[in-house]
Parts: structure tokens; sequence; C-alpha cells
């Protein structure tokens, strides 16, 4: 891992910690509620944090979407979509870097993960977490591309916010 990606892994790290400890603040008397920022810092971190299984010698460049549309959650909250691509080269086995990535989402507790095939037949895994924040970790472009997408767990939005914005 080169030390950009080290930092990058690292800061991503260290940013869900954070992100999970004000998570669990309460207000006296209230159901703890997560906001915006909190919930998308949560799927960015785990979208980085899946990222950096990737061998250094297999990465060729990794993009994260910055801001997505809003998609709703069963009970009427929002959840943030987001999706990191990482552009694969060398010599890359999909079934062993899909089956690392389950490995380690395994070892999260309270999480579901099921490996899974795409339509065209290439390996794909998805994770359900504990807040209900998704992810989905796939080969793609015929062993060109790692797709991770996330939905975020759900929360309400802040006075002001509008649900057809952008975020």
């Amino acid at each position: 891992m080169n030390p950009k990606q080290k930092f990058v892994a690292v800061l991503g790290m260290l940013t869900l910690t954070a992100l999970l400890a004000s998570c669990t603040m309460m207000k006296e008397g209230s159901e703890a509620t997560m906001d915006l920022q909190t919930a998308k810092g949560i799927a960015m971190a785990t979208e980085d944090e899946t990222a950096a299984l990737v061998p250094p010698e297999n990465v060729g460049d990794q993009t994260q979407k910055q801001t997505a549309h809003l998609f709703g959650c069963a009970d009427g909250r929002l959840s943030w979509p987001g999706l990191t691509t990482v552009t694969l080269i060398g010599d890359v086995d999909a079934e062993a870097m899909i089956e690392v990535i389950a490995s380690a989402w395994e070892k999260k507790d309270g999480v579901v993960v099921k490996r899974l095939k795409t339509r065209q037949g290439a390996p794909r895994v998805d994770m359900t977490g504990t807040q209900g924040d998704s992810y989905s970790a796939s080969i793609w472009a015929p062993g060109t591309e790692l797709k991770i997408d996330s939905f975020s767990p759900c929360f309400e939005l802040e006075e002001g916010q509008h649900p057809s914005d952008e975020y």
C-alpha cells in the first residue's frame, strides 16, 4: 500500500470511529437520531476501508463519489448512496479478491454477509450493517474494476435541508 493509500485508509478508519461514537450519544428521554453527515461519513469510510483491502500492486486508480441524491428508507427517513470505483491493474484473481472482502466484512460484529454473483457471473459480496446500512462489492468490466456501492444508515434531514437536493 503506498503512503497516500495508507493515509486515506487510516483517515477513513478514524473518521468512522468518530462518527460511530457520535451516533451513540442520546438526548435524555429521546431516541438517538442520525444526521446526514454522520450517515454519509459512515458509508464513505466503509467504502474506503473496503478499497484498502485491494493489494497496492493491483490499484491503478481509485475514485469515490462525493455527492448524490438521497434515497428513501422504508420508515420515511433517507439514505445516502455512495460509490467507490477501484481501477484494477495487473493479474487480478476476482474470486480471491471478493473472498478477502467477504472475510473482512464477516469479522464485523452483527453484520450479515452474502456471497453472490452478478448477472454476468462475476463474483459479488453484499453486507448489511448493524444500522441498516448496506454495501456491495463486485468485479466489473471483465476484471478491470472493483465497484463498492453503499447505502448509508437511514437518517432524518435537518431543518432547511431538502430531500431533492444533492448532498
